[in-house]
C-alpha cells in the first residue's frame, strides 16, 4: 500500500477560507466602529437597503445563515438607531418587513467606503480579474 504524504495546514482549503474570513471580518469590524456597527448589523442594514419596500426578517436570517433569533436583536439595534422600519409585510401578516430609512442609507454609503478600505488592504494588490473570480467563486459556495 502506498504511503500518502502529509497534508500541510497550508493546504488545507477549509482552513485557509476560515482564516481568510476571520482575517477580513475582524479587519471590517474595526474599520466599522466609528459608525457603531460590526459586520453582521453592517450586513442586515445592506440587505435592508436592497430593496425599497424592505426585505423580510426571515429572508434576511437565511441569507446571513443565522436563526431569526439572532436577527431581532440585530434589527432592533437598527432601528433604535433610525436606520431600519418594521412594517408589516402585505404578503404574509406574521412578518415584518425591514426597510431602510433615509439615515440608514446614508449610514450604509459611510460604511460600504470604511468596509472597500478594509477590504483593499487585503485584495487591493490582487488583480481586479482575480478579486472577481474569488466573488463568484465564494458566491456560488455561499448562494447555491
Amino acid at each position: 500500500m502506498a504511503e500518502t504524504q502529509p497534508r500541510l495546514l497550508a493546504d488545507d482549503i477549509g482552513f485557509l477560507l476560515s482564516r481568510a474570513g476571520g482575517m477580513v471580518l475582524g479587519a471590517v469590524n474595526k474599520a466599522l466602529v466609528p459608525l457603531g456597527l460590526k459586520v453582521r448589523s453592517y450586513s442586515v442594514l445592506v440587505l435592508a437597503c436592497e430593496d425599497s419596500a424592505g426585505v423580510n426578517q426571515r429572508s434576511v436570517a437565511a441569507t446571513m445563515g443565522l436563526d431569526p433569533s439572532q436577527i431581532v436583536g440585530l434589527i432592533d439595534e437598527l432601528e433604535e438607531r433610525g436606520l431600519v422600519a418594521r412594517t408589516p409585510d402585505p404578503a404574509d401578516r406574521r412578518n415584518r418587513l425591514i426597510a431602510a430609512t433615509e439615515e440608514g442609507h446614508r449610514v450604509r454609503d459611510e460604511a460600504q467606503e470604511l468596509v472597500d478600505q478594509a477590504h483593499s488592504a487585503y485584495f487591493g494588490d490582487l488583480p481586479a480579474e482575480v478579486v472577481a473570480q474569488l466573488r463568484e467563486t465564494l458566491g456560488r459556495i455561499v448562494f447555491p
